[in-house]
């Protein structure tokens, strides 16, 4: 069996990686199996495989940090939200496992505690069962602020007008009828 080489740390100090392509060229020549061994490669070809796959996997891993990362802004609607995890979700490779990792990231992220536990009650839950009732809870609670705002504007509006219509009241009864003292006199107040 032939020995494996070993993987190239990308973090490792510039001694330690001239060593390992020291090791890598031996390993190379030695390899008896591989019609074009890495060795005979040009260099440019070696570059640009090697940028390749350190390009690749730090981008992947970034990619999926900044992802699990994500939390909708409390001025941000749940749509605009779900839309950035997609695109993020796009550039992450997650593969077979995109609708998952959409679902438990909008559950996790999602930033209203109360709609977070009606979606983690929620039995099989599917990142489309998740996405229909995010949007769901959102447009519900629209009309509500809305119902609620216009609640407030009759309310006030009914104040303002009670509110008028008491000092008119006010004003009429003591400018246009009599007025009866104490002793039962009638005494009328009139305005020239």
């Amino acid at each position: 069996m032939e020995p494996a080489m070993e993987k190239l740390d990308i973090h490792s100090t510039p001694e330690a990686f001239e060593d390992y392509l020291e090791r890598f060229e031996i390993w190379s020549m030695t390899k008896k199996d591989v019609k074009e061994k890495p060795i005979s490669l040009p260099y440019a070809t070696l570059k640009e495989l090697l940028l390749s796959h350190v390009k690749c996997t730090s981008f992947e891993c970034r990619e999926r940090a900044m992802f699990h990362k994500m939390v909708r802004q409390n001025d941000q609607k749940a749509r605009e939200f779900i839309l950035e995890l997609q695109k993020r979700a796009a550039k992450c490779n997650f593969g077979d496992q995109l609708h998952v990792q959409l679902r438990d990231r909008l559950i996790a992220g999602i930033n209203i505690p109360s709609l977070e536990r009606g979606l983690l009650k929620m039995p099989n839950c599917s990142f489309q069962d998740a996405r229909t009732a995010c949007i769901h809870y959102e447009a519900v609670n629209e009309l509500d602020i809305q119902s609620m705002k216009i609640s407030n504007t009759l309310l006030s509006r009914r104040d303002e007008l009670q509110s008028q219509g008491q000092s008119k009241l006010r004003s009429f009864n003591s400018d246009s009828y009599s007025r009866v003292n104490m002793k039962g006199v009638s005494t009328r107040n009139y305005k020239a």
